[in-house]
């Protein structure tokens, strides 16, 4: 029984003296076609067929096999025959601002949160607003010009303002569109204009990160911190009684600013014997994945926690939300920046953030008590522990361990100077 040969390299081919058809791989359906000095590989697919490219002058055979793997995968997902392929698009009459909200409408939009999509949306109607609502997708396509005209865009409204992440989420949004419009057909075949990314997206950016007193604390002194605590206590600016017992809250709740806000009187339960705050997982600034409703978060209450939400419940026990807004116009709560507006008020701006006040819950642990680091990575809300195979046996919740963390953190903080009662 003779064995079929399969003609897979560029110099077997280059062998070939005799005209006809020869497969070049196993049950691939592409084969070489040789017809007196014209070689060229052809695919079949579904009773159709289309030439893939000339061998040595267009395409290697190593290409022609790849390329011929992406026409397959192409017409099975389009239920398209392969000749469409590489047909000629007739010009697309969508516009830009057509396409991209389109996709933004039908994928991105549902796929996200309300707090990630509404952010995307500003930075797309930026980008509409600079190249005309007017415009055609197929004015954009890579032949046309359109990666210069996008690179110029980008540059003109972010890069120019120092937004370097900004400007690489845009590339981002942009590129998911193109590929959007290439699949529907809105313009041609291999013309999406962010096929890679730019030069410069591989220059490091330097992170700044969020102020904080963090860096003042040793194993021997707490740094600047008492001295913090005690300008929350003075509440130089004069703020509202409530914004003031939000922001001591947040110091010790160890937890985001954008959760403290939106807490609710109903979330505190008992789990397991120990008086807590549930916050769901869908809670906006949890930081959870949309559709992620099982990791929720614990906020064991302590004696200093359990007198700070009396003082509370004063105010507004009588309202869903723990710290309901009686003059809000954006939200029934306090705002997201109300607790890092307040920290400003009190002159520390540049130097403590709400959000670099998760520097301070750490490195004060690591540098004053022995507890592991997952407790506080736990109680500050991060899930890394669910990362990798890990991830998918534990479903421990160390309960009791971040009750004795947070009897310690609430106690210092007092111990420190910050004012309760």
């Amino acid at each position: 029984m003779t064995s079929t040969i399969f003609y897979d390299t560029d110099t077997k081919i280059a062998k070939l003296s005799t005209n006809g058809i020869y497969p070049v791989q196993n049950r691939s359906a592409l084969y070489l076609v040789k017809r007196g000095r014209s070689q060229y590989f052809e695919g079949r697919f579904r009773g159709n067929s289309c030439q893939v490219g000339v061998w040595k002058k267009e395409i290697k055979v190593s290409e022609a096999i790849d390329k011929w793997q992406e026409i397959k995968r192409w017409c099975k997902e389009h239920n398209r025959s392969p000749k469409s392929f590489n047909a000629p698009l007739e010009e697309s009459p969508k516009t830009f601002s057509e396409v991209v909200y389109e996709w933004f409408e039908e994928v991105y939009k549902p796929q996200n949160k309300a707090r990630t999509w509404r952010d995307r949306e500003n930075k797309i109607n930026q980008m509409v607003n600079y190249l005309g609502r007017n415009l055609l997708i197929s004015d954009l396509e890579l032949d046309k010009g359109g990666r210069e005209r996008i690179k110029k865009m980008l540059k003109d409204l972010y890069e120019s303002r120092n937004r370097h992440y900004v400007l690489v989420r845009c590339r981002q949004l942009l590129t998911r569109t193109f590929d959007y419009a290439e699949e529907e057909r809105y313009i041609r075949h291999h013309q999406n204009p962010l096929y890679k990314r730019f030069q410069w997206e591989g220059i490091k950016h330097q992170k700044k990160g969020s102020p904080t007193l963090a860096k003042t604390i040793t194993s021997k002194s707490w740094g600047e911190i008492p001295r913090f605590l005690q300008s929350i206590n003075a509440n130089a600016c004069k703020g509202e009684k409530l914004t003031d017992l939000a922001v001591k809250a947040h110091l010790l709740l160890c937890i985001r600013s954008g959760v403290v806000v939106r807490l609710k009187w109903e979330w505190i339960k008992e789990v397991d014997g120990i008086q807590c705050i549930v916050v769901p997982a869908d809670t906006e600034g949890l930081k959870r994945k949309k559709g992620d409703t099982d990791n929720i978060h614990h906020i064991p209450i302590t004696p200093e926690l359990n007198s700070l939400l009396k003082q509370i419940k004063e105010i507004t026990g009588w309202q869903e939300y723990v710290f309901y807004s009686f003059n809000g116009k954006n939200y029934p709560h306090l705002g997201e920046e109300t607790i890092n507006d307040h920290l400003k008020n009190l002159d520390w701006y540049g130097r403590q953030s709400a959000q670099g006040w998760r520097d301070v819950i750490t490195t004060a642990t690591l540098e004053h008590t022995d507890f592991d680091y997952e407790i506080i990575d736990r109680q500050l809300g991060r899930l890394a522990h669910k990362q990798g195979t890990r991830g998918h046996y534990d479903e421990s919740t160390l309960l009791e361990k971040r009750r004795r963390f947070m009897h310690w953190w609430t106690q210092a903080l007092v111990n420190q100077g910050l004012e309760i009662a």
